[in-house]
């Protein structure tokens, strides 16, 4: 008869012991009937008495101490929601500079992270040097790393299947994941992205309506001095509203910058930034409705402006012309006025 290749955990499925050491009563059938591929991210078998006690992991290769402690810290949840990690897992993740990181998934997911240095309580005051967005048919999570010092980092990892968030009042993300993350390398005079709680880019609000992106395949939008244009196609008449935000997350007067344009099905953002740095562009929208009434439009896309260069014209400034006597000077040939670029880079 083949052995059962399941485990139970009696302490684990019942309840948990909270931070103060009481055990709480709760049910958790992750750890009833565990698969040994699954438990092994958490449960390592060790017996001093028995030479072979690797045998008790129940896996076709069995994992050393030293694997076992650099696999990531992962939840029951990480595992419900039938999540992999695109690389190698290492706990720390050592890298110099910057380091992306990705999770899969068999659907899209809504995510929400948090970086703080391992010497701290859990905060998201480093969120702003991490930039997020979805892969590969929004089912690959990417995260891109770039913190502002050598050091050691923790980054946590929340989510939840957009289906379960559809028309859900419950709106909380469960812990997915914690990395430990070690930086040998930071780069010097890094500039912080602008504060987004979700991935750049479009949401599934901008799929339920049925848009698509005409012109532009990333959540990140690079001028380099000109005017860039960002278009849309619906398939319905569309509400659409949109808000521009600095570096410090103040709303910006649109004026001047955003100049919107609707033909049809289709609609157009024409971008100039008067000024060099990074802004976030937030767009709301909704199929219009047949019936009039307070409406509040769903968030469909986020995108980073990259303004690595402006172009102001200006007339020459010196000093004033000499005035010649008129009557013996020759007359002089009209000339055209020129105008001179000023280029501006900071980055």
């Amino acid at each position: 008869m083949p052995l059962l290749k399941y485990f139970l955990k009696y302490l684990n499925v019942t309840g948990y012991t909270d931070h103060t050491g009481k055990f709480q009563k709760k049910l958790n059938e992750h750890f009833f009937l565990t698969d040994p591929e699954v438990l092994i991210w958490s449960h390592f078998p060790y017996d001093e008495m028995e030479s072979n006690y690797s045998r008790w992991q129940l896996l076709d290769h069995s994992l050393t101490l030293e694997e076992f402690n650099d696999l990531p810290k992962v939840t029951p949840y990480f595992f419900e929601y039938h999540l992999k990690i695109r690389s190698r897992p290492q706990n720390p993740v050592v890298f110099r500079v910057h380091k992306e990181l990705k999770l899969s998934s068999h659907e899209p997911m809504r995510y929400k992270y948090k970086l703080y240095t391992a010497d701290e309580l859990e905060n998201g005051s480093l969120n702003n040097y991490v930039f997020s967005q979805l892969k590969e048919d929004r089912l690959v999570g990417s995260f891109s790393v770039t913190p502002p010092t050598e050091g050691r980092y923790f980054f946590k990892v929340y989510g939840r299947p957009e289906r379960e968030m559809r028309g859900n009042e419950d709106t909380s993300l469960h812990n997915l994941i914690i990395l430990l993350l070690e930086c040998q390398v930071a780069r010097k005079y890094l500039q912080p992205y602008p504060s987004n709680d979700v991935p750049w880019g479009p949401t599934q609000a901008f799929y339920d309506c049925k848009l698509k992106l005409l012109n532009q395949a990333g959540p990140m939008v690079v001028t380099w001095g000109g005017k860039r244009r960002l278009a849309l196609e619906a398939v319905e008449t569309m509400l659409i509203t949109y808000q521009l935000f600095d570096i410090e997350g103040v709303e910006m007067d649109t004026k001047g910058i955003i100049q919107r344009e609707d033909k049809g099905t289709k609609i157009s953002f024409n971008i100039t930034p008067n000024q060099v740095g990074m802004y976030k562009l937030m767009l709301f929208g909704m199929p219009k409705p047949k019936t009039k009434g307070k409406l509040r439009l769903p968030l469909i896309a986020t995108f980073l402006i990259d303004c690595k260069f402006t172009r102001q014209m200006y007339d020459d400034d010196g000093p004033p012309v000499q005035k010649k006597d008129s009557a013996t000077a020759e007359p002089e040939k009209p000339k055209k006025e020129k105008k001179r670029i000023r280029i501006a880079f900071i980055r």
